[in-house]
């Protein structure tokens, strides 16, 4: 007790109740571990810093976005570290639907990307998410959180579990989506690829493509998280060796996680469905290009 203030020892060498001295007693540990604290975050103080550097950064990213994400509630985990994507991821998808504005966006994972993608849908004023799930629990706590902001209307949540599925002579466990790709009337403009989980097997997210290509617009675009692992390397030079599909690839390496963004690339036969597309998109008295941007007519 000798670091304690001289008019509390006083009252602790007094003989007062037994109480006082306990109190004493736990002030005199409390006081032993703050300078063992403090010992720890010295030995930790660069690691520490980076840590706090790296979640300000996202925080300041989801910050950015917030206004028109327009959520109610709780706004969900955009941790920088996590399986949740990060400030950074959310802040770049966010920006991306709206500059792409897909009518449907497929995500193979939910959770927090699912809240962020009917949020982006929603400020487009059109469009909607179907989220996979292969975990029960994950898919009731996502449908809470999209509940919770008011986004029901923008999300089709599936539960659907791993079952196996025989490629090229190779078996993978993933989404029993047989039923369900059956009767999808609509073309998937985006894809998130952000499961089943690495620890399923190896290239445990390889069926991506080879599923879902048949149901993919000639606009489609595919952003693959943890796009620098060696799997998810494995699995998009696999898909280059696919027949009749063609891709460019942006690695993305300035955010966490390091994803890549593949832009399907449209062959002649569907260049003139890719250019109905975008005509159907496009206003009045926009000049619309396939590969370009619209441009409004009579502006530079």
């Amino acid at each position: 007790m000798s670091r304690l203030p001289a008019f509390l020892r006083s009252f602790f060498t007094l003989g007062l109740s037994d109480d006082l001295a306990e109190i004493g007693g736990r002030l005199k540990q409390i006081e032993d571990d703050i300078v063992t604290l403090r010992t720890v975050v010295r030995t930790r103080d660069d690691r520490a810093k980076e840590r706090l550097k790296s979640g300000l950064a996202s925080l300041a990213n989801v910050i950015s976005i917030l206004p028109e994400l327009d959520l109610k509630g709780v706004v969900p985990p955009f941790p920088h570290q996590g399986f949740e994507i990060t400030g950074e991821e959310a802040a770049f998808l966010f920006h991306l639907v709206r500059r792409h504005r897909p009518r449907l966006v497929l995500e193979l994972g939910s959770g927090s990307s699912t809240v962020l993608f009917a949020a982006a849908l929603r400020a487009n004023g059109t469009g909607r998410v179907i989220s996979v799930e292969h975990d029960p629990l994950h898919v009731r706590h996502t449908a809470e959180i999209v509940e919770q902001a008011g986004l029901s209307d923008r999300v089709e949540l599936i539960h659907a579990p791993l079952s196996a599925l025989t490629l090229n002579g190779q078996t993978f466990q993933w989404y029993d989506l047989g039923p369900r790709l059956a009767t999808l009337a609509e073309k998937i403009d985006l894809v998130f690829v952000d499961g089943p989980p690495g620890k399923v097997q190896s290239l445990s997210r390889y069926p991506a493509l080879p599923m879902l290509l048949p149901h993919l617009s000639p606009r489609a675009l595919v952003f693959i998280d943890d796009g620098a692992r060696e799997d998810e390397t494995r699995m998009v030079a696999m898909w280059r060796e696919m027949d009749s599909v063609a891709f460019e690839t942006e690695p993305l390496d300035f955010l966490p996680h390091s994803p890549v963004l593949l832009t399907m690339t449209p062959s002649e036969s569907r260049v003139a469905e890719l250019r109905r597309a975008r005509e159907e998109r496009s206003e009045p008295g926009e000049d619309v290009s396939v590969f370009g941007q619209g441009r409004r007519s009579g502006t530079s």
